[in-house]
């Protein structure tokens, strides 16, 4: 393993001069994106010293060809090699360490699971004060897209039929949205991505990292806790953006992926809290129809 990671990975990590002696792989379980292959920790050993990289391998996709399409393969190594992660201070990705043809090198980001009215703050000001790039492989609207390539069957499930409401209005609500700003997204904010690290919050998973309407990325910190951090985003915001804009942004998102979520969850056999559906009802009876 050691000879497979690339020299300068080991001396960004360690210090230019490090012996490393030994390495220990471990495979990380968990959640990980479409497009990613593997995640590893590797322990390197350097006399009495030792220090851990994370190695993440991606793979092609079937959207391999079109880098705007959400699950674009090679976008989140694209991502950090281009330099446009936030750095901090406040909001960043972990540490880019380097890259070889199909996987990336980052540092280990440890802590606790952020604070969601700290991480929503952040989160506002970074997108206040970073525009998006013009840069070809930004992921596109993902909400839209997801829309467009499925559809619900709620007669198969015994969902509330308010549910199967909203998402008959889907696409009048992918309409509304047309007229919300878009801001630069990280595209799946929720809380099992955020590390309290030190001064900053570190978020990881960047294969989704484009453009959405302001307000989209707070919609997933909020589903994931069912707890809604508007008003902690509107004080990082500064200002920024228009409070309706963002208003709706968030609530329109929070409505299609909450709906879209729970219908999944009893397709597949387990019935979300009553305080979720709940959640994602009050939301939805907010947008101005």
């Amino acid at each position: 393993m050691m000879d497979a990671v690339p020299p300068s990975v080991v001396a960004a990590a360690a210090g230019v001069g490090t012996v490393v002696t030994g390495c220990t792989v471990e495979s990380m379980s968990g959640s990980t994106g479409a497009a990613t292959a593997s995640v590893q920790r590797l322990v390197f050993e350097a006399g009495e010293q030792a220090f851990t990289v994370i190695k993440k391998s991606f793979r092609r996709g079937p959207e391999e060809q079109d880098p705007s399409h959400w699950m674009y393969w090679r976008r989140e190594q694209l991502a950090y090699e281009s330099g446009l992660l936030p750095r901090g201070p406040g909001l960043r990705a972990p540490r880019w360490l380097g890259s070889d043809a199909d996987a990336i090198y980052l540092e280990l980001a440890t802590g606790p699971a952020e604070r969601p009215e700290l991480a929503a703050e952040r989160l506002a000001a970074w997108q206040a004060t970073t525009d998006p790039p013009d840069v070809p492989w930004l992921s596109g609207h993902q909400l839209a897209q997801r829309i467009a390539a499925k559809d619900l069957d709620w007669a198969a499930v015994d969902a509330d039929p308010a549910l199967a409401e909203i998402w008959s209005r889907r696409y009048d609500l992918l309409d509304v949205l047309g007229a919300v700003p878009s801001v630069l997204s990280h595209g799946d904010f929720h809380p099992g991505n955020l590390v309290a690290a030190g001064a900053d919050t570190v978020v990881l998973d960047w294969g989704t990292f484009g453009v959405a309407p302001v307000g989209a990325d707070l919609a997933h910190l909020a589903l994931g806790t069912a707890r809604d951090e508007l008003p902690h985003y509107l004080k990082g915001s500064g200002g920024r953006f228009a409070i309706g804009d963002v208003m709706l942004g968030y609530r329109v998102t929070l409505a299609l992926t909450g709906v879209s979520r729970i219908h999944w969850m009893l397709s597949a056999g387990t019935r979300p809290t009553a305080n979720y559906v709940h959640f994602v009802k009050v939301q939805a009876a907010a947008i101005p129809w």
